[in-house]
């Protein structure tokens, strides 16, 4: 009788694989060979799963984007205000050695969508949510007197979503001066300059 496989399974398991090459060896290591060799693929079945090395970084790319959002969720199911915003941007930030993982696959992403618009699309698409869920959790601050009556909500979130751009960017090319604790030191004088004093 004919094996089944789980094909959802599989891909999960190639793109933890794409994720361990790129912490292991770097971004140079991610190819369709590599990678097929490194699941104990042949590299003829790999794309069964993925057509193309491209495929598979987007997918690994919109891994990051759930994953920081399952990790916010399971710290703050209910989050809201100022504290829930900090929840998600905790996740967002390169802390720790997986997140700085998942802003060197980031950065890879963004370089290949500036010559892609379907990965700009998908990008496009991620940093809209992240933006809307700032600006929903700077909304319940401001109803819930947490917020500074000058603060702009729109502009605010744009800010912060620039911020934490910027500190994957700086997790991974400068992480002497980006050290975790200096990233959370920027992040709550950002938020204590919103609140209402």
């Amino acid at each position: 009788m004919p094996k089944i496989v789980d094909h959802e399974a599989r891909r999960r398991e190639i793109i933890r694989v794409v994720w361990r090459l790129i912490a292991e060896e770097g971004i140079q290591a991610v190819t369709t060979r590599r990678i097929a060799e490194a699941a104990g693929f042949a590299n003829g079945a790999l794309l069964y799963y993925f057509p193309n090395k491209d495929a598979v970084l987007t997918a690994a790319f919109q891994h990051i984007f759930e994953a920081t959002n399952a990790r916010a969720d399971e710290a703050a199911p209910e989050r809201r205000g100022l504290a829930g915003m900090r929840t998600l941007c905790l996740e967002i930030m390169p802390l720790d050695e997986e997140r700085v993982v998942e802003a060197r696959l980031a950065i890879t992403f963004w370089q290949q969508a500036l010559n892609s618009n379907d990965k700009a699309t998908v990008h496009a698409g991620f940093t809209n949510h992240w933006r809307s869920e700032l600006t929903t959790r700077l909304e319940e601050a401001r109803h819930d007197g947490e917020l500074a009556d000058s603060v702009a909500i729109d502009a605010t979130a744009d800010e912060l979503l620039s911020m934490l751009t910027g500190l994957q960017i700086l997790g991974v090319l400068s992480p002497c001066e980006a050290t975790p604790e200096r990233q959370l030191r920027q992040l709550d004088e950002f938020l204590t300059r919103l609140r209402r004093t």
